[in-house]
C-alpha cells in the first residue's frame, strides 16, 4: 500500500499526518524529503501517527533516525496520535520512554496495550 501523507508548515514547525504502512517502501519515499529534516533547525515536526495501519522494523528505524536526526540538528519531534498497531509495536520493544511523548490510549484499545516493558522482574 503506497503511503498518503499531509505536511503543513505552522508558525512552530511542522505537522506531518502519515496514513497507511509505515513500513519500507513508506521510509524510502520520506528519505527523499530529506529538506524538511534538514531546514527544521529550531521548529518542532509533529508527526500524526493517527492513520498508520502497520509498521514494521523499517518505521521504527525510521522513528528512531528521526529522533536521533533531531538532536543533532537542533529540533524537536513529536509523535501524537499513535494508531493502535504503533502503540503495540512500542509497548512490545518497550520504546515508549525512548521517544518521551505523551501517549494516549483509547479506552477499547487499553486491553491491548499494557506498556509494562522494562518493569517485570526477571527470575
Amino acid at each position: 500500500m503506497e503511503p498518503v501523507q499531509n505536511l503543513r508548515e505552522t508558525n512552530s514547525g511542522f505537522e506531518i499526518t502519515w496514513l497507511g504502512y509505515l513500513t519500507v517502501p513508506f521510509v524510502k519515499e520520506w528519505k527523499k524529503h530529506s529538506e524538511v529534516w534538514t531546514s527544521a533547525k529550531g521548529k518542532i515536526i509533529q508527526l500524526d501517527l493517527n492513520g498508520i495501519q502497520r509498521i514494521d522494523s523499517a518505521g521504527i528505524q525510521f522513528l528512531m533516525y528521526l529522533k536521533a536526526l533531531s538532536q543533532q540538528n537542533h529540533f524537536s519531534i513529536k509523535l501524537q496520535n499513535h494508531s493502535l498497531p504503533v502503540l503495540k509495536v512500542l509497548d512490545l520493544l518497550g520504546l515508549v520512554s525512548f521517544f518521551g511523548d505523551r501517549v494516549k490510549v483509547k479506552k477499547e484499545h487499553s486491553n491491548e496495550v499494557e506498556f509494562r516493558y522494562g518493569t517485570r522482574k526477571i527470575n
